[in-house]
């Protein structure tokens, strides 16, 4: 289900294979039983005792039915399974041990999960739908309502449009099963964390037409940093009718409610990576108010999935979301450049803003299975739409203007709100709309994937008063590969892509910002032994990207500029009777077009191997290793250390109940894992967290 296209050899080449290539998407042949697509898929992708390879399986972000081993290109899937074996609490913690991927690269956040791809920022999704718009103001997807995550490594623009040169993350949502099943689990934890949840699933009527899934969590947890909760609620109760043979409707909706404050007290250097004046800053300190800060989140959403067959080679699926959010933030953090004083005091920055998001989007397509002559071909013809709005009041930034604290021994209840002046700020609104052509195609044992879109996007500052900011922008956008597969198991290929993302905002001179572009090139290969208990992956890159947002040296404003990023990647999974092991490695060299200094915020080396044992008896034990490079601040300085963090579970499963316990972060390191730059201010890293969990399965 996934096809994605790229040609070393240039993008002129796209749009020439593309064009030769329309034709076919309105001849519908006669095709054999074995290439008839079916209407819906209500299997989970990933069941109980799944293994980790999942690289048989095509990758909903795809949009084609097409095995995640046969494309030209890279992409990991994280499934159920490995999400629940390793403990992960969030889609950050899910990512940590996949090749490419630089999960947490802001260190321990309750705000929301970062990563970054191959060097690169990437954008992320849910369903195949953008889910994220802005800052400060989305509601953190619960990992808990998820099948499986998909990372789809380098641009992406021509399969979703406005996408980031890292490409992109894609949550998929659990939806309803056939077969009556589910579990109630129960979790503590570390930081005083307690948690209930509830997956059931089946049939809702007695012909099995229609069915129905509900997943529910809440949880009540303290941090790592003092005042700092991260409570959450999550309600996603989904419908599915199969209406007929040929048509399946599916209906979910997710509520969140996240709350509690945000952990990132932009600490300074002094006493992080730097000495302090007296001695280092305890990574759980918090420069905030108890009684003040605040971060909380709610959001209603309601998805629409379609899918009908029109015969045995053409289909027609369609996605539809409205989301509705809000947030509302009341922060401190220690004035980033303020400097400690010798009592170890420090300013404080204060921060307010009460935001609503409101975001409808959609993708419909049509999709065939076509054999022509001695070739076969996977296509898809489709349009999508993004409609943006995010709102933001009650706005106050003031920098050193909430008083002193000693990061010592800190002393709350000293700062005067009544003399807050909190005003409007600007509005921004995203007007996207894409059309897209999608070919994969067999002949023999050569597989050539293609794709071309077209995007036209109007991005909009509405401001408080004068006159609004606008920058439309359009784009043709393609991607071409090539692999070849021998019978013993091995694809290598290459491939060619490009990005397209356009900006809000201005730069420093006040003028709208210019969208940012990259490109691509790859060549990797892909290797599955015909048992299937064997998966590597490896891959070379070279991404260019133009136009890239960065902090200019005037406060809120940016610039604009050309960065580089190149590297290889290895992904193995292997499976050894009752052992599955999974290892990766990522090496590569991310650095500013201009200057030639290192990108920020980006680890130049991971290496990472989970494994996993299961008893006869139902005791398993699993045990990991993460080493995580050094990396920079912006503008090169200074540097952050490199770390080793060890990650180990046990379980035992008896009859309906499975007991297990998660340790992150084995040997609990206290470690600075991100610094903004040069004397500014630094973020630590997860502290070690154990979670004790029940489940009882019918």
């Amino acid at each position: 289900m996934v096809c994605q296209y790229r040609a070393i050899w240039g993008a002129p080449l796209v749009g020439a294979c593309l064009l030769s290539l329309i034709p076919l998407a309105v001849q519908a042949e006669e095709t054999s039983e074995a290439n008839v697509i079916p209407a819906v898929e209500v299997n989970a992708d990933a069941e109980e005792g799944a293994s980790y390879i999942t690289e048989q399986q095509a990758a909903k972000t795809g949009k084609l039915d097409v095995a995640v081993e046969d494309t030209p290109f890279a992409i990991s899937v994280v499934n159920e399974e490995f999400i629940r074996d390793t403990g992960a609490k969030n889609i950050q913690d899910a990512l940590m041990y996949s090749s490419g991927v630089y999960a947490g690269a802001f260190g321990f956040d309750t705000r929301g999960d970062w990563a970054k791809v191959r060097g690169m920022d990437p954008s992320f999704y849910l369903d195949g739908l953008r889910s994220v718009y802005g800052s400060y103001n989305s509601v953190r997807t619960n990992v808990y309502a998820l099948e499986q995550l998909e990372v789809l490594k380098g641009p992406s623009s021509v399969l979703y449009g406005q996408s980031e040169l890292g490409g992109i993350i894609n949550s998929v949502s659990k939806l309803p099963k056939p077969v009556q099943q589910g579990e109630l689990w129960a979790q503590v934890g570390s930081f005083d964390r307690k948690q209930l949840a509830a997956d059931v699933t089946g049939p809702l009527s007695k012909d099995g037409k229609l069915l129905y899934r509900l997943v529910a969590l809440k949880r009540d947890s303290g941090t790592q940093v003092d005042y700092v909760d991260d409570d959450g609620f999550l309600f996603a109760p989904s419908i599915t009718w199969l209406a007929t043979d040929n048509t399946t409707i599916s209906l979910l909706f997710n509520a969140q409610e996240n709350s509690g404050g945000v952990s990132a007290q932009f600490l300074p250097a002094e006493g992080t990576i730097d000495p302090g004046v007296r001695g280092d800053v305890p990574s759980e300190t918090f420069v905030g108010e108890p009684d003040w800060d605040r971060y909380d989140r709610e959001k209603n959403e309601v998805t629409l999935f379609v899918d009908h067959r029109l015969n045995d080679a053409w289909s027609l699926a369609a996605t539809g979301r409205y989301t509705s959010s809000s947030s509302e933030t009341r922060e401190h953090w220690a004035a980033i450049g303020a400097g400690v004083a010798a009592n170890g005091d420090t300013l404080r920055t204060i921060y307010m803003a009460d935001n609503d998001t409101e975001v409808t989007n959609f993708d419909i397509r049509l999709e065939g299975d076509v054999d022509l002559g001695i070739t076969r071909h996977r296509l898809a013809v489709g349009v999508d739409r993004q409609d943006a709005l995010w709102e933001q009041g009650n706005y106050f930034y003031g920098y050193g203007q909430g008083g002193t604290i000693n990061l010592y021994n800190p002393v709350y209840g000293t700062v005067n709100y009544a003399a807050l002046n909190p005003a409007d700020r600007p509005d921004n609104e995203i007007k996207q709309t894409g059309i897209y052509l999608i070919d994969h195609m067999d002949i023999g044992n050569f597989a050539i994937s293609g794709a071309l879109r077209h995007d036209d996007s109007t991005n909009t500052t509405l401001a408080v008063s004068g006159p609004d900011t606008k920058s439309d922008d359009e784009e043709t956008t393609g991607r071409l590969g090539l692999m070849y597969h021998f019978d013993f198991g091995l694809s290598p290929y290459v491939s060619y892509s490009q990005s397209f993302t356009p900006n809000l905002g201005t730069n420093a001179g006040g003028q709208s910002l210019d969208a940012s572009t990259g490109e691509q090139e790859e060549a990797g290969l892909k290797y599955m032994n015909d048992s299937g208990d064997l998966s590597i992956t490896a891959a070379y890159f070279y991404i260019e990207e133009t136009n890239r947002v960065i902090p200019s040296g005037q406060a809120q404003q940016v610039d604009q500029i050309g960065a580089k990023s190149e590297g290889w990647e290895l992904e193995v999974k292997k499976m050894l009777g009752n052992l599955e092991l999974q290892a990766s490695m990522t090496d590569l060299r991310a650095i500013d077009d201009d200057s030639g200094v290192r990108l920020p915020y980006v680890a130049d080396r991971l290496v990472s191997g989970w494994g996993k044992y299961e008893l006869e008896n139902g005791l398993r034990f699993g045990a990991g290793v993460r080493y995580i490079g050094d990396n920079v601040g912006s503008g090169g300085a200074p540097k952050v250390p490199s770390q080793m963090l060890y990650d180990a579970m046990l379980g035992y499963g008896i009859q309906n109940w499975d007991f297990s316990m998660n340790i992150q972060n084995l040997t609990d390191e206290e470690y600075v894992s991100w610094c903004r730059g040069a004397g500014a201010d630094c973020g630590f890293g997860e502290r070690r967290t154990v979670t004790a969990n029940a489940r009882y399965r019918f």
